[in-house]
């Protein structure tokens, strides 16, 4: 088990996906206890163990809030609602009924991921007395000593929201400003299937610039460990970089395989310990969503 604090009362849960250092859910320690995203079904037993280890019972939990749909930010929603039945959970309200009725997503999921699917596990439904539906205009939570304000970042996927916790200047980014792989050092654009578009992300970077965090945490993985500032330069300037290199190496190679082998080797530089399943997954979500984009799959 990895627990980590990010500062008095935070804390992030590394969940394990494919392996340490890959993906986290961060807890809220207030009066009403409040878990930020869900992770993946399949480590479901981990983040109620991570929650005990920080001192919460997975029974005590109040609020949880997923970034967006997405099944490694929503997967274990429905087990964590098992182990706190009074449980809200905060998701866009227009990707909320994919809670309610996981059917849909699990599929374009599949269709998504590939191979890697099965190891997500299996994501089960939301009753539907539990899901509370946000609008594009956010909402803001009142948790105690601390308030998290939903603030729509749509681009990675049309449902995207970050999380601003303004009393200690904290950003929970998710993954509008891209992936932040410390173990590597190496940062990765958020890009994915089915809906991800370049435009909405980099106007999303800028309005969460102008919140001027002190410090941002990322789910895939922990806090940025520089100045804030770099973080938003450097999501604008990667963000492009693999945008026209993604481009160019599929009008060099002509074929989307031969395009993801390339990004694999050539714009992927994931040092061990990482699982090379870690490197195929993000090389293949990086691919498919760049080309999806610009119409070329």
């Amino acid at each position: 088990m990895s627990t980590f604090e990010v500062t008095d009362g935070v804390y992030g849960i590394d969940i394990g996906m494919f392996d340490s250092g890959v993906a986290s859910v961060y807890l809220f320690d207030d009066d009403e206890p409040t878990l930020v995203d869900a992770g993946i079904a399949a480590t479901a037993e981990t983040i109620r163990d991570g929650l005990k280890e920080c001192g919460v019972a997975p029974s005590e939990l109040s609020n949880l809030v997923c970034s967006h749909v997405h099944v490694d930010h929503s997967g274990a929603a429905s087990d964590l609602v098992d182990a706190a039945p009074d449980l809200d959970v905060f998701i866009h309200e227009s990707t909320a009924p994919h809670l309610i009725d996981p059917s849909g997503l699990v599929e374009s999921s599949k269709r998504a991921m590939g191979d890697h699917f099965e190891l997500m596990g299996e994501q089960g439904p939301v009753p539907e007395e539990n899901v509370v539906g946000v609008p594009n205009e956010g909402r803001t939570l009142d948790i105690g000593t601390n308030s998290l304000e939903l603030i729509y970042a749509p681009g990675h996927s049309p449902d995207h929201f970050a999380v601003w916790n303004p009393e200690r200047e904290l950003l929970f980014a998710a993954e509008c400003l891209g992936l932040y792989l410390a173990e590597a050092d190496q940062w990765l654009p958020p890009a994915t299937l089915p809906n991800f578009d370049v435009e909405l992300i980099a106007d999303a970077v800028d309005r969460l610039e102008e919140l001027e965090p002190d410090r941002i945490v990322f789910p895939h993985f922990g806090e940025w460990p520089y100045d804030p500032v770099e973080a938003f330069e450097t999501a604008r300037a990667e963000l492009r970089r693999y945008d026209e290199r993604i481009l160019e190496l599929y009008e060099e190679t002509g074929s989307r395989e031969e395009t993801k082998r390339a990004v694999d080797e050539e714009l992927l530089e994931l040092a061990p310990p990482y699982d090379p399943a870690v490197e195929s997954f993000f090389a293949s979500l990086l691919t498919d969503g760049y080309l999806k984009y610009h119409d070329r799959v």
